[in-house]
């Protein structure tokens, strides 16, 4: 692994690597959010505006959208087919937006009365993870229901499950109790390990032919 960033709030691919966010309390309690760029072919830093993470996070609506969120950093994003953006906040806050960047659907999505986390669009349906009761989660949002769940807090299946990203036809969720990113199939469901760290796992993305983890100490390529 090659550490190439030190400790995050967010972050995204992009056509030339990743972009990260980093926050800083200024005096008078307000939050400043900066926009770092980590070009992977070069392997070094490049600059990058507040424009280009809007658009890589949220397509190319994504000044009425972000204008619409207000806070677009604390969120996870999907896109279904590079047309509707999915974003859905750790509160278990979820919107769609139409193609035109209009709301047009939102909801508190609590599985079991617990608020769901990260996105991971396939189709009209939604994944995502449940922290507080150790399992994945499907939405449909033709039915607006849950379809399926997959692990419980009685399995050992995901412990404390964080953030789920799709590539393929596999789900790649990252648990910090367990310090592993674990997949599952989409064809069987079958859930295996794919890899395993040294300390909480936060997130899984590819970008560049690149595999990277975001661990508790910074973010890596792996």
């Amino acid at each position: 692994m090659q550490k190439i960033v030190g400790s995050v709030f967010d972050v995204i691919a992009f056509s030339n690597g990743i972009i990260y966010t980093k926050q800083k309390v200024l005096e008078n309690g307000s939050v400043k959010v900066n926009f770092y760029g980590y070009d992977i072919k070069r392997m070094q830093n490049t600059p990058v505006t507040k424009s280009v993470y809007l658009l890589n996070k949220f397509g190319s609506e994504y000044k009425k959208i972000a204008e619409r969120l207000g806070d677009y950093v604390s969120c996870a994003a999907d896109l279904i087919q590079q047309r509707q953006a999915v974003v859905v906040y750790p509160s278990g806050e979820t919107g769609l937006f139409s193609p035109d960047g209009d709301m047009i659907w939102s909801s508190d999505l609590l599985y079991h009365d617990a608020a769901i986390n990260g996105v991971a669009c396939d189709g009209r349906q939604l994944w995502s993870v449940v922290p507080e009761r150790n399992c994945v989660v499907c939405y449909s949002l033709s039915h607006k229901k849950f379809s399926m769940r997959i692990g419980s807090e009685d399995s050992d299946s995901f412990q404390r499950p964080v953030s789920v990203s799709k590539y393929n036809d596999e789900l790649f969720v990252c648990n910090a109790d367990s310090r592993k990113v674990r997949t599952i199939n989409l064809k069987d469901y079958s859930v295996n390990d794919f890899r395993i760290f040294d300390e909480p796992v936060y997130k899984y993305l590819r970008s560049c032919g690149k595999e990277i983890a975001v661990l508790e100490s910074g973010v890596y390529i792996l």
